[in-house]
């Protein structure tokens, strides 16, 4: 399956249809951003593009995290091949997550029916065997025991990701993901307008991270480590040295170099080029900065250094349209 099969089908066919199953404990914030995208998607296209409803285990209300009972519209129906089910839970998640649950799920898989999942709703899909082999996007909570309990499941720090299964890591995600797809499938622009509407600040691409605690993201308490990652943070645009980071410490510049090398697998160099250009690449797809201001707040001595640097690294020019994908092009000859 694409990265579109939700959105598979000609432009006036059948409205696409989503089912949301809600899982006791489910984030609330997950369910209302991604049902608003939708609802706004028909609004400002004056005709119906998405349908969805609400399903739960035993086709009653749903109790969400913070205490709000939601209605659904029926059980664990079986979906026609295409549809589109996304699983959405939350906080006490193995306690849910029962075998009538899984099974149905493992049915709707060989069905051919398309699976998603929101925040903690991953661990159900991989639960269910559906996530093998598979790349997934979780709450960065849930990383930890991911990596025990699913070594076979390709964990990503993305905030969505858009291999089928398609999974996002929680709160507003579902929505970045959903924008994501309709992007592709209507446009740019109209995905913008959409944001626009919600007053979110741009359409993520789908390799933008979410932010996980360097301590999650690097499985290390190392002091030198996290304070070395710390002190890079602070100075993006006027990058220290490793022995000013070093100093700053009261270590040694071999003592740095050590621990980045034991935890991170790179020196403290080419760490710190890569925090940079995630910095330039966040500015880039949220901000009418031109290129020439995102070199300088990025640390770059100058723009063709930065622009190759970027390309490398992300394969694509910091000037690509596909980069201010969030960002109307503004008018009178600034640079986009």
């Amino acid at each position: 399956m694409t990265d579109m099969s939700p959105f598979q089908g000609e432009p006036d066919a059948e409205p696409r249809h989503f089912t949301f199953l809600l899982v006791e404990g489910f984030t609330h914030l997950s369910l209302s951003c991604a049902v608003e995208v939708l609802r706004v998607a028909n609004m400002l296209s004056a005709k119906e593009l998405f349908r969805w409803s609400l399903a739960s285990e035993n086709g009653e209300a749903q109790v969400s995290s913070n205490a709000m009972k939601t209605a659904v519209d029926h059980g664990l129906d079986d979906l026609r091949m295409g549809a589109n089910l996304v699983v959405i839970s939350g906080i006490d998640v193995e306690v849910h997550c029962t075998p009538a649950l899984l099974n149905y799920l493992r049915r709707q898989d060989r069905h051919g029916v398309n699976l998603a999942a929101f925040c903690s709703g991953a661990y159900i899909l991989a639960q269910a065997g559906v996530m093998a082999g598979k790349s997934c996007a979780v709450h960065w909570e849930y990383h930890p025991m991911f990596q025990e309990m699913f070594p076979d499941v390709k964990l990503v720090e993305n905030a969505f990701c858009c291999a089928h299964p398609f999974t996002a890591s929680g709160g507003t995600a579902g929505a970045e993901l959903l924008l994501h797809l309709i992007a592709k499938e209507h446009g740019p622009a109209f995905a913008t307008q959409i944001a626009d509407q919600l007053v979110l600040p741009s359409v993520r691409q789908a390799d933008d991270q979410q932010r996980v605690p360097d301590h999650i993201r690097f499985a290390s308490r190392n002091p030198i480590l996290l304070d070395a990652i710390t002190l890079m943070k602070a100075n993006i645009e006027e990058p220290l040295a490793t022995s000013e980071i070093a100093n700053d410490l009261g270590v040694s510049i071999r003592q740095v170099e050590r621990v980045f090398q034991r935890y991170i697998n790179t020196s403290p160099r080419k760490f710190y080029k890569a925090l940079q250009l995630e910095h330039a690449k966040a500015l880039l797809a949220t901000t009418r900065m031109s290129i020439a201001e995102v070199t300088s707040a990025s640390g770059f001595n100058s723009s063709s250094a930065f622009s190759k640097a970027y390309r490398q690294r992300f394969g694509i020019a910091p000037s690509g349209p596909q980069v201010r994908l969030g960002v109307p092009a503004m008018s009178g000859g600034v640079a986009v």
